[in-house]
């Protein structure tokens, strides 16, 4: 019987020490249970353009990269589809949520609802007009319009043009035409320049810069000298309306997003420049911030844009002199600009 004790106390003690070491943190200095896994959420308003196609893939390969679970959710320029989007990742669970919402103005509801279940708010890009946003990512829009206003003025002081906008449910439109407005208006004011029309471009489309350059110019016998186009996208649906007159080249005109097409464009001498905002820098960013929020700490900012605390990265000008910048950073390739 004293064997058998003897057998049976070792077994106890050998279970003791193997259930010890299965155990959590000690408290002697060895690891703690691995935390559970961060979620954050992503709404995009669209994959339309090229260039939200990019923020997408670099947040979804930055997320793997630390190891994060990013629910993607896109609408397709449509407001309603986008809120039953975010009101789903919210019943997912997500711990921060990245929006860039398609109308900014009714997005706010939808901040107040992630609020309501303490989930934290990256307004993304473009910026949501609420007090209960917790950082706003994006880049410098009215520096943007700036940089665009100076290059059309300071190429055509005077002279017939057309100044359009981007989207009015879009902020960042309202922005980036403040920007360039601080050029063209006074050289309006002054009549060195006439604004023949001045319209904003509904949901960003192509198809609507096409028709209100297309009204333009027949509106006004062709006579145009320079075009002010928001973005890469209406500036080709723009080129597409002078390229019908046979203008396509010799009326200036801006752009933004550095898209493939657009910096095309600007090599063949159709589009006269464009404004590169590194989204790789901005998509990782987000994650970065995401990942702070969800461990309860305070991103760093750089500013202040209506009151929401944000941190604005740096637009940079493309001409065809610069083309360099796109091929350096690894952002477009020579092959892709150029061709084989």
């Amino acid at each position: 019987m004293n064997k058998c004790f003897f057998v049976f106390a070792g077994i106890i003690a050998l279970t003791m020490v193997f259930l010890a070491g299965c155990g959590g943190d000690d408290g002697g200095g060895g690891e703690a249970a691995v935390s559970s896994e961060i979620v954050i959420g992503l709404s995009l308003p669209t994959q339309r353009e090229e260039r939200w196609v990019r923020d997408r893939d670099t947040m979804i390969a930055e997320a793997e990269r630390q190891g994060i679970d990013l629910r993607v959710a896109v609408a397709d320029a449509d407001m309603a589809q986008q809120a039953s989007q975010v009101e789903n990742l919210l019943a997912q669970g997500v711990q921060v949520l990245i929006l860039a919402p398609h109308d900014a103005l009714a997005a706010t509801s939808l901040v107040e609802e992630a609020a309501a279940d303490g989930v934290p708010v990256i307004s993304y890009d473009r910026l949501i007009l609420s007090d209960m946003v917790d950082v706003y990512l994006s880049f410098d829009n009215e520096r943007v319009g700036e940089l665009q206003g100076e290059f059309i003025t300071s190429l055509v002081p005077s002279g017939n043009y057309i100044v359009m906008s981007g989207a009015p449910t879009d902020n960042n439109a309202a922005l980036f035409k403040r920007g360039a407005m601080k050029y063209i208006q006074p050289l309006a004011d002054s009549g060195d320049i006439n604004i023949v029309t001045e319209r904003a471009v509904d949901n960003w489309l192509p198809e609507n810069a096409l028709n209100i350059v297309e009204n333009a110019l027949t509106a006004n016998n062709n006579q145009v000298d320079a075009i002010l186009a928001p973005n890469d996208g209406t500036a080709g649906g723009s080129i597409q309306a002078l390229s019908a007159q046979g203008l396509a080249g010799e009326v200036p005109i801006t752009g933004q997003d550095a898209e493939l097409s657009g910096v095309r464009r600007i090599v063949e001498g159709t589009q006269s420049m464009t404004i590169f905002k590194d989204t790789r820098e901005l998509g990782t960013a987000a994650i970065q911030a995401a990942i702070t929020l969800a461990q309860g700490g305070s991103v760093d900012t750089n500013s202040v844009v209506e009151g929401v605390p944000s941190l604005l990265l740096t637009p940079h000008i493309i001409t065809a002199d610069n083309t360099d910048l796109l091929i350096d950073s690894g952002y477009l390739s020579h092959s892709q600009i150029y061709g084989d």
